[in-house]
């Protein structure tokens, strides 16, 4: 479980081993034990000694802007792992192994993509021609990902991105043209959301990331070491690539809410010519994302909860750098 602290003002520190937070005259008490992470949304007071029980129980305590970007993170110094690993990191991240993981990846997120298409042509029986016309074209691109294996990643990422980005405008158009009224969007946006749509998803977007950053660090890898996003400078690049095949995940439990009438406009703020996730939006939706990522579902034929599953992705890619044979004198 993840506790978020999004009311401004709160204070979080400990009594007898475990967390209290207080508002106002309020108290809560919970147990470290319980917990997987701390996410702060909104100005509050952290005492040094809930930061210690945190590093205590190896607890990560993210901080996020007012659009739900991750912009700082305090955790224990120390990986999961010795030394070698990270050291294969770097080797692997330029290898064709690499470039082929990052393949996997993308794959495996149109195969998700296709499963919200479906999903809504189900829902949407007049729109099930066109949606059955975009199904066959995202799957009519899944070929040319094997023209790119075997090779660099700097040649697997110039070509990928191109790719990824065509795809996306067949995806993103279609799953639009399936939303009620008002939520249909033009595409996507970010800084700002230039709609009600984008701004939870973006929101959404950044709690998956802390998700896959936590996986990451458990695995033993460096989030900072990506491999298709490894330019990004001091950002956790290599949770930029493997949250890949999960954003789909992230899009149909939007999707859903939705289509089930859960959102509402109160949920929003207008500012800076576009729209902001608000108090009321995120107190609706982070308890979703929370219970949704506990749920179990079928992934490559093995049941776990979907967070599970980030985490079993994140040490299967631990293994398969652990088992890459690489050359220490080129690093």
């Amino acid at each position: 479980m993840q506790m978020v602290l999004n009311t401004p003002g709160l204070a979080l520190k400990t009594r007898d081993g475990a967390f209290e937070v207080a508002a106002g005259e309020e108290r809560r008490i919970v147990s470290p034990q319980q917990l997987e992470s701390i996410a702060v949304t909104a100005p509050c007071l952290i005492s040094s000694s809930a930061i210690e029980l945190a590093i205590e129980y190896d607890l990560s305590i993210y901080f996020f802007n007012e659009i739900g970007d991750a912009v700082g993170c305090l955790r224990s110094p120390y990986f999961e792992s010795i030394a070698t690993l990270r050291r294969k990191q770097v080797y692997f991240s330029d290898s064709p192994q690499g470039g082929n993981w990052v393949i996997l990846l993308f794959r495996l997120k149109t195969a998700h993509q296709i499963d919200v298409l479906e999903y809504l042509a189900n829902r949407r029986p007049s729109l099930l021609e066109n949606y059955q016309r975009i199904i066959t074209q995202l799957q009519d691109g899944i070929p040319e990902l094997d023209l790119l294996k075997d090779q660099s990643t700097d040649f697997v990422g110039n070509k990928l991105m191109g790719w990824e980005g065509n795809q996306a405008k067949l995806y993103w158009s279609a799953a639009s043209e399936g939303m009620p009224e008002p939520w249909k969007f033009k595409g996507r946006s970010r800084r700002p959301a230039e709609d009600g749509f984008n701004a939870m998803l973006n929101y959404l977007y950044g709690m998956m990331y802390t998700i896959v950053e936590q996986a990451i660090f458990a695995a033993g890898l460096d989030p900072h070491l990506g491999i298709l996003h490894s330019d990004e400078y001091d950002r956790p690049t290599l949770a930029f690539d493997l949250i890949e095949p999960f954003r789909p995940w992230v899009d149909q439990l939007l999707v859903e809410q939705f289509l089930a009438d859960q959102i509402k406009l109160e949920f929003f703020d207008q500012v800076y010519q576009g729209w902001r996730l608000n108090a009321a939006g995120k107190k609706f939706i982070i308890p979703t994302f929370n219970s949704w990522l506990e749920e179990k579902c079928r992934l490559d034929g093995k049941q776990f909860s979907r967070k599970g599953h980030i985490y079993r992705y994140a040490a299967e890619l631990a293994q398969l750098i652990q088992n890459t044979a690489y050359d220490p004198g080129k690093l």
